[in-house]
């Protein structure tokens, strides 16, 4: 470890503590993870994480690596680990400055998150990362997000039925079959995450605080569409079997919020077009015909509002089927 010079410390976790440091013999930054517990079987956590880290080496995971969405493998031992720096700030402290974020941040975000997850899930050997939080999600100056910290991170097995060897998660990020006796984590374990994660990007609401997160979640989420919480909602299933399969499956459904939104919007404003059209046709015919002319004006718009209902609805499929051949195109 005489190849690297400590410049500050970055923080530390239950077991260990990070730094970041100048590896002496290329001139990069790295983050460099120590153990703070020197034995029991702790001692091999870093081993494990290696483990994971070897595999974005490989082909699939090159364009994660060179855009800095995920961290590379430096070296290691059975009491650190050095990892390449990928610069930013964590989301948990980013939180802090501001309480929440707005949607249209959340919806950024969670598009290169899903990116990251789907390619760690979709791997020959899938990858469950199990410890999805603001903490581990760096944001660099663009706004783009980073996944850090693999420390909890585990192969899938698919050929295994039973509970991981060891429970690891965070309190109020982590799924309930994180807690065991529910089978191994798998997709749909981070998936869960992912929705918690996004909740609390949202809203600022401590995660840990059940009582709190429900009295939020009975009352809607503030200043967050209905089309964007149906999807945090089906993450967040405590049955897994009630969530979203596939983080392709997520992303789909994240992919058509935007649209979601704007078709809504566009069905209000049509309906308060129509409204006013024919208020504003009562009041000028009112003053001129009276009652006779309010009772011709009405009849006449029962006449005609079912023609233009049938003209906003073609709009609105048109403007549908553009927008889903268009995210058809993106994927």
């Amino acid at each position: 470890m005489d190849r690297l010079e400590i410049i500050k410390k970055l923080g530390e976790g239950g077991n260990s503590r990070a730094f970041l440091a100048r590896d002496n013999s290329t001139g990069r930054l790295v983050t460099y993870k120590r153990s703070k517990i020197y034995s029991g079987e702790n001692v091999d956590a870093f081993v494990h994480e290696a483990s994971v880290l070897k595999c974005f080496g490989t082909k699939k995971y090159m364009n994660l690596i060179r855009k800095k969405r995920i961290p590379k493998l430096v070296c290691f031992g059975r009491t650190f680990i050095v990892v390449s720096f990928i610069p930013g700030e964590n989301l948990l402290d980013l939180l802090r400055k501001r309480g929440k974020l707005r949607e249209k941040e959340v919806l950024k975000i969670a598009r290169d998150l899903l990116t990251i997850l789907r390619i760690l899930h979709e791997g020959e050997k899938p990858i469950v990362y199990r410890d999805l939080k603001p903490a581990n999600i760096v944001i660099n100056e663009e706004g783009r997000a980073s996944l850090i910290d693999f420390g909890a991170a585990r192969f899938y097995r698919k050929d295994k039925q039973a509970d991981d060897t060891v429970s690891l998660g965070t309190v109020g990020f982590a799924a309930p079959e994180q807690y065991g006796c529910l089978g191994q984590s798998n997709e749909q374990t981070d998936i869960y995450s992912f929705g918690m994660t996004l909740t609390a990007l949202l809203t600022g609401v401590n995660t840990k605080d059940s009582e709190g997160l429900s009295m939020v979640r009975c009352g809607g989420l503030k200043d967050v569409s209905p089309q964007l919480l149906s999807v945090i909602e089906k993450c967040i299933k405590a049955d897994r079997d009630k969530r979203f399969k596939t983080f392709e499956d997520v992303e789909k459904e994240i992919k058509k919020v935007p649209l979601r939104i704007f078709l809504c919007r566009l069905g209000r404003a049509a309906k308060l077009a129509a409204a006013a059209l024919f208020i504003s046709a009562i009041i000028t015919m009112g003053i001129k015909y009276g009652d006779s002319a309010v009772k011709l004006i009405k009849n006449d718009f029962e006449d005609r509002y079912p023609v233009i209902q049938y003209r906003l609805l073609i709009a609105r499929q048109r403007i549908t089927d553009f927008a889903g051949t268009f995210i058809i195109q993106e994927n």
